[in-house]
C-alpha cells in the first residue's frame, strides 16, 4: 500500500467512539497554532479567562471552574480528596464502571463507602438514595455519574439534586459529568450540585489533558476546614483556588463583577511551595475554541441535535432486530448507545470488522457515540451502513437497508 492510499483511508475514517472523540474543527485550528509567548504573559490569561466564563454559562454556575491538566480521573480524585476525610460516609451508585470508580475513589480518600449496586441498564431512582439517607443519617456526601457510558444510561441528577437540597441541605453532592457535558443541559446551582467535574475529551471535542471541576460554597467550606489537608499539591483544590487568585489567570479575575472564584477565607493548611502547578496553554486553547464553536451554535440547538441522533441510532437497531442495554428510552443517554448483542455476536469481532473494513470506531462493547460535532445524519447514517454490512457478515439477519432508512425518517421527521 502507498503513503497516497494509507492516507486516503485515514481520511475516510470516523470516530464514533464515547471518546475520545474527533477534536472539532475549530480546536483543530486553535491548537495548530505556535505558541509565540509563555502562560505567564498577557494573552494566556485571557484566553483562560474567557474560556471559564463559557463553561460556566454552560454549566449555569456561579462558581468558578478549575482546569486541572490530567484526564478527568484527576478531576474525580482531587473532588473525592479535598471533600472525603478518614470515616467519612459517602453514598455511591454503581450504575457501571464508572459508578464503580466513585466507590473505589472514595475509598481511596478514607471514605466509609455504602454503593448502590443497579443491575446493567438501570438508572437509579431517586427515593431509593433518599431511604439510604434516611436509613443512615451519618452519610456525608452523596456521589453519583450522570452519564453511565458502560451501558449508554443517564441518572436523574436534578431530581436528586432537589431532593438533596429540600431534605438534606447539609449534604455535599458530586456528580460526574464527564461524558454528558456539552451534550444535555446540567444546572449546577439551580440543582444544588457541590461537586461537578466533567472533561474536554467527550462532547466537548478538545483534546484530551484537561479535568475540569466546579465546587460551590459548600463544597469550600469542606474543603478549607479539612482536619488533615490531602497529601498532593497538583490534586488539592486548594492549589487551584490559590492558583486562580494569583498569577492573573481566570479565576481571580473579577471576583466581583465577573463572579470569579472568591478568594480563600483561610491560609492553605500547609506551608506553599516555592511553584505551583498551573494549567496547559495549548490544551485551554483548543476547549477554548471547541467552546466557542458550541457558543456560536447555541447550547440548546448542540443538545438537540445529538438527542435526535441518538434517537436515530436506537430506531436503526430496532429496524435490524437488536436492542439497547438502557433498560428504558428515557434513561437512554443521548450521547452514548450500547448495543443489546445476543451472545452468539462478540462485540470485540464487531468493532474490528466496522474500523478495518468499514474505517468507523466505535467503543468497546459495541457502543455508538453521538457525541459533540459527530451527532450530525450524514456520520450516523454512514455507520449504521456499515453497521448492517457487518451484522450481515457476522450471521445476523438483516433486511438490507433497513436500519438506514429507519435513522433516515428520525432525523427527517425532528
Amino acid at each position: 500500500m502507498t503513503g497516497e492510499q494509507a492516507a486516503v483511508q485515514t481520511e475516510q475514517r470516523i470516530n464514533m467512539s464515547c471518546g475520545q472523540t474527533p477534536l472539532s474543527p475549530a480546536c483543530l485550528a486553535a491548537i495548530g497554532e505556535q505558541l509565540v509567548e509563555p502562560v505567564y504573559y498577557s494573552h494566556y490569561p485571557e484566553i483562560e479567562k474567557e474560556t471559564c466564563l463559557m463553561l460556566k454559562e454552560l454549566m449555569h454556575t456561579g462558581n468558578g471552574p478549575m482546569l486541572i491538566p490530567g484526564s478527568a480521573v484527576y478531576g474525580l480524585e482531587a473532588a473525592m480528596l479535598g471533600t472525603v476525610e478518614s470515616g467519612d460516609r459517602v453514598l455511591t451508585v454503581q450504575t457501571g464502571v464508572f459508578g464503580r470508580l466513585l466507590t473505589e475513589l472514595a475509598r481511596f480518600a478514607g471514605g466509609d463507602t455504602t454503593e448502590i449496586a443497579l443491575e446493567e441498564g438501570q438508572s437509579v431512582d431517586p427515593e431509593t438514595i433518599r431511604g439510604h439517607l434516611l436509613e443512615d443519617p451519618e452519610i456525608r456526601q452523596v456521589a453519583l455519574v450522570h452519564c453511565e457510558t458502560t451501558t449508554g444510561t443517564l441518572n436523574p441528577i436534578e431530581a436528586v439534586g432537589r431532593m438533596l437540597k429540600d431534605e438534606f441541605p447539609d449534604m455535599i453532592y458530586m456528580v460526574d459529568c464527564v461524558s454528558s457535558f456539552g451534550g444535555v443541559e446540567v444546572r449546577v446551582d439551580e440543582w444544588g450540585i457541590d461537586l461537578m467535574v466533567t472533561t474536554t475529551q467527550k462532547c466537548l471535542n478538545a483534546p484530551q489533558g484537561l479535568a475540569i471541576v466546579a465546587a460551590s460554597e459548600k463544597a469550600w467550606d469542606k474543603i478549607e476546614n479539612l482536619r488533615s489537608a490531602p497529601r498532593a499539591m497538583c490534586l488539592d483544590l486548594h492549589s487551584w483556588r490559590r492558583y486562580g487568585m494569583e498569577g492573573g489567570a481566570a479565576m481571580g479575575y473579577g471576583a466581583v463583577e465577573k463572579g470569579g472564584v472568591p478568594r480563600a477565607r483561610q491560609p492553605h493548611p500547609r506551608d506553599w511551595p516555592v511553584h505551583g502547578p498551573h494549567a496547559s496553554y495549548t490544551l485551554v486553547a483548543g476547549l477554548h475554541a471547541s467552546l466557542k464553536a458550541i457558543m456560536d451554535e447555541g447550547p440548546d440547538r448542540v443538545y438537540r441535535r445529538q438527542y435526535v441522533a441518538s434517537r436515530a441510532v436506537h430506531a436503526a437497531l430496532r429496524a435490524l432486530g437488536l436492542g439497547i442495554v438502557a433498560a428504558t428510552e428515557a434513561s437512554a443517554a443521548p450521547v452514548a448507545t450500547r448495543i443489546a448483542l445476543p451472545d452468539h455476536l462478540d462485540a470485540t469481532a464487531l468493532n474490528r470488522i466496522l474500523f478495518e473494513e468499514h474505517g468507523i470506531a466505535l467503543s468497546s462493547l459495541a457502543r455508538i457515540g453521538t457525541m459533540g460535532f459527530m451527532a450530525v445524519p450524514g456520520h450516523v447514517l454512514r455507520t449504521i451502513s456499515a453497521l448492517e454490512q457487518t451484522l450481515d457478515r457476522m450471521g445476523w439477519a438483516v433486511e438490507e437497508g433497513a436500519g438506514v432508512a429507519a435513522a433516515r425518517e428520525v432525523f427527517e421527521r425532528s
